[in-house]
């Protein structure tokens, strides 16, 4: 398989790639909704080179992702990262052997949902410090501004109590994932998880990634509670729910605003619609107020 031109630059410029004859090389495509990622394999050695793809650098900073991934992968939370440019974006790790990335399903059992949820608290206790921070209606209102629909725009103004309600007090600021989707966590044979993509990556509330993996469908929200409350304290519990809520809207908007930019990802109006329509259940729920008053 041949490249574009400046991925294949790097195969005579970058000496973990070069010490190798590029036709001895053999790629395979990765998933990936905005970015791509190639599987490198070649006599003993097994890497990922991720690439930034193009629409996510009006919204991010791309030399920061390579950055972010070293300092976890020193946590042992995440691939070694054998290679960098950060002023381009690329990096490579060592492809974890036998690994799965994890589904909804996955994440829904208790267990796997433990395991997870202690991964992200080791990152939020660690000294490792993000430059990158935003907050939950920066972020909705940077997407919207690049996709301002009237679809966008009424739910945005739906969700102003929200912001109102939040903005009244914050919790410490960690380092935080800020995706972590069940795709960007990786189960070894072993059954150790890593975290990849670390393109969002920043310091904010842990809600944020706290809230973010209770967001699929099957996850059991007395089960969600009964291992996020002890880490935060009740008194916190309504500013987890509004969090959630606002993610819904977080996580829609960034689509938008990604089919917008022409992004043909097949996934992204479902994952839209989805989670619009979970926003909306959100609003219409009986504790939506108390949530409002307590947070």
């Amino acid at each position: 398989m041949r490249l574009d031109d400046d991925i294949e630059h790097l195969f005579a410029s970058v000496p973990l790639l070069a010490a190798v004859p590029r036709g001895a090389w053999r790629i395979s495509v990765l998933g990936g909704i905005t970015n791509r990622s190639y599987r490198l394999q070649a006599e003993g050695r097994d890497l990922v080179l991720r690439w930034p793809g193009a629409s996510a650098s009006r919204y991010l900073d791309r030399r920061a992702e390579p950055v972010n991934a070293s300092a976890v992968a020193e946590l042992g939370l995440a691939p070694p990262v054998l290679a960098a440019e950060p002023d381009a974006g690329w990096y490579i790790t060592a492809f974890v052997a036998g690994a799965e990335a994890l589904n909804a399903d996955d994440v829904a059992d208790p267990a796997t949902f433990a395991t997870v949820v202690d991964v992200l608290t080791r990152l939020h206790r660690s000294a490792v410090s993000f430059p990158f921070q935003q907050g939950l209606f920066k972020a909705i209102d940077l997407y919207i501004d690049l996709a301002p629909t009237p679809l966008m725009q009424d739910v945005r103004r739906a969700l102003e109590p929200v912001r109102v309600a939040l903005a009244r007090s914050s919790m410490p600021r960690v380092a935080c994932h800020i995706d972590p989707n069940p795709a960007n966590f990786l189960r070894d044979q072993t059954g150790r998880l890593y975290l990849i993509d670390w393109e969002f990556a920043a310091t904010e509330e842990p809600l944020w990634d706290l809230a973010a993996v209770t967001m699929e469908a099957g996850v059991d929200p007395a089960m969600a509670r009964g291992q996020i409350e002890p880490l935060i304290g009740p008194a916190q519990w309504p500013r987890f729910e509004l969090y959630k809520t606002a993610l819904y809207l977080v996580a829609a908007s960034w689509c938008e605003a990604e089919l917008v930019a022409a992004n043909d990802s097949p996934d992204l109006v479902a994952l839209r619609d989805d989670r619009l329509s979970r926003l909306h259940e959100r609003l219409d729920d009986p504790q939506y107020q108390d949530w409002l008053r307590k947070a």
